[in-house]
């Protein structure tokens, strides 16, 4: 069942039981009506209206066992939050949250979240990014976590770095982009944005990544032809700024990437001209007869950069036979 992937999130610092005026159970992380890229946490607020011995979690008609929040242990540690790690479906969720008190009736909240699984799609309109970095939020934080860094503790580049102590996961992957590797976060991040933190600088996309990256700069200004995204400096379509399973920082696999774009290139037949088998010409493999440290994909033929071709062909290639011959040699 999901509830076994419920897993409580003893790998946060807690969190500090409000004062002032009471509260009643929220879910705080993600909100109601918001949309998230990454299935990570859940960060439940207890409340005191009452104050809560126990809380269960039911997403999508699928409920955990009761979470226990009552220990004097974990009260001191945690205060009236829950932090779980959730198993949230692609697209909406429903998260039911309930909460139990000694003779008293349960209390219970709900929230719509969609979770946006595929990173190259786009979300309902109804559904907004989180913003975790506002004032009254970070508010909440402020008995574990730093809130008020310095820029000097920002620019450490180890895992002390106030940024780590929540997002260090996000790279917790095969290819990690070098910034944020070294947690240099605020180079690309704005501390002092308002009315919420660590915007992302208002530089496009290409003027941006181009600061480091100007080998590419140069090696795009020498292509006849560019690529659509390349063109419109929209570097972030296809490359993950953080971290990725994917080589070259790709948000998905190559030809998934592509096809999102160029759709039925896959269904359609695709260089037969010459090919005596009569059949389309594949568009993945095991390994490219070009380059053995890559599989073949669309990139062993096509630039995504851009190119000398219309059709964006790798090695300033124009001529396609030329193309054809770097693989065919006979």
């Amino acid at each position: 069942m999901r509830s076994a992937s419920l897993l409580l999130g003893a790998l946060l610092s807690g969190m500090l039981i409000s004062s002032g005026p009471a509260v009643a159970l929220e879910l705080l992380y993600p909100a109601d009506g918001t949309y998230v890229i990454r299935s990570n946490y859940l960060i439940i607020r207890g409340g005191d209206n009452p104050v809560l011995d126990g809380i269960s979690i039911e997403i999508n008609g699928i409920k955990s066992d009761v979470f226990t929040v009552s220990n004097p242990q974990y009260r001191e540690a945690f205060g009236d939050f829950l932090v779980v790690e959730p198993d949230l479906d692609p697209g909406e969720n429903l998260i039911t949250i309930e909460g139990y008190a000694e003779d008293k009736p349960p209390v219970k909240t709900s929230a719509k979240v969609f979770f946006l699984k595929d990173p190259a799609a786009v979300p309902p309109g109804n559904y907004r990014p989180y913003v975790m970095h506002l004032p009254e939020r970070e508010a909440l934080c402020v008995k574990c976590h730093n809130m008020t860094p310095t820029a000097k503790a920002l620019a450490g580049v180890t895992a002390t770095n106030p940024c780590a102590s929540c997002h260090a996961r996000m790279l917790n992957r095969k290819h990690v982009h070098g910034p944020a590797g070294v947690y240099q976060c605020t180079y690309c991040h704005d501390q002092n944005s308002k009315p919420a933190k660590y915007q992302v600088k208002p530089q496009s996309d290409a003027a941006m990544c181009g600061d480091c990256h100007s080998d590419k700069v140069a090696e795009f200004r020498k292509n006849k032809f560019v690529h659509g995204p390349i063109e419109a400096g929209m570097c972030l379509v296809c490359h993950d700024s953080h971290a990725t399973n994917e080589i070259a920082q790709l948000i998905l696999p190559v030809n998934t990437l592509c096809l999102n774009c160029h759709a039925g290139v896959d269904t359609t037949v695709h260089v037969l001209r010459g090919i005596s088998s009569g059949k389309s010409h594949p568009l993945e493999g095991s390994v490219d007869p070009s380059n053995s440290g890559r599989s073949f994909s669309c990139a062993s033929c096509h630039n995504p950069h851009g190119g000398m071709s219309e059709k964006l062909f790798v090695r300033d290639i124009s001529d396609r036979m030329l193309l054809c011959k770097v693989c065919h040699q006979k």
